[in-house]
């Protein structure tokens, strides 16, 4: 990955731009604006850059949702690891992991409630983008994974049928935060939501 420095490509003329920034700025334009919504001069103009240095850099604009896709992600599995102590109970590292998570959706500085890049946006493009589709259902399982080892590592004792469904609805309430985010619910419906989900979900793993 290039942080500035210059890369050799097509006739020997030099990549001059932050990867890295560019990369962020395409992530924000699709965060913000959705896949459809969002056009190539959108991009261009977010990023500084003009259509065939975008094309040549980073693929059409699907390829360029999905490495947004994959940006995402990166950056949410990196905020939520530093959420959840090792001494967490179920319940209190679900109310982390959701409040990380709120705090990212809700991020007034930028462009208010966006909720999540992966599954309030992707969702309307996975029936006409075989790609995208299936990029969405690695996300979905993944998250579920994510849930169950986080269980099985919190509430080892819980038979495991338990965890499982745990897993499930934890990974179900991470789903529908994006979407009531995006809808307009506020900070203290939502919150309270989330801790009643937490409470709920941590009760199906009670020794």
């Amino acid at each position: 990955m290039s942080t500035g420095t210059d890369q050799t490509r097509g006739r020997g003329r030099p990549r001059k731009f932050d990867e890295d920034a560019v990369r962020a700025a395409i992530m924000e334009v699709f965060w913000q604006k959705g896949y459809a919504a969002t056009s190539l001069d959108d991009l261009s103009k977010a990023t500084g850059l003009v259509r065939p240095s975008l094309y040549a850099a980073f693929g059409n604009k699907e390829a360029m949702f999905l490495r947004a896709m994959d940006d995402f992600t990166t950056r949410v599995q990196g905020d939520l690891a530093r959420q959840v102590p090792k001494d967490a109970t179920p319940e209190t590292a679900l109310n982390a992991i959701y409040a990380a998570m709120l705090a990212i959706y809700l991020d007034e500085a930028s462009t208010g409630a966006r909720g999540c890049l992966v599954f309030s946006t992707a969702v309307a493009e996975a029936p006409m983008h075989p790609e995208i589709r299936a990029a969405l259902l690695e996300r979905l399982d993944q998250t579920d994974l994510q849930f169950r080892h986080l269980f099985d590592r919190l509430a080892p004792s819980a038979a495991a049928p338990s965890r499982e469904a745990a897993a499930g609805l934890a990974a179900a309430t991470l789903h529908s935060l994006g979407l009531r985010v995006r809808a307009g619910s506020d900070a203290a419906a939502l919150d309270r939501f989330t801790r009643q989900a937490a409470t709920s979900i941590a009760s199906l793993l009670a020794a």
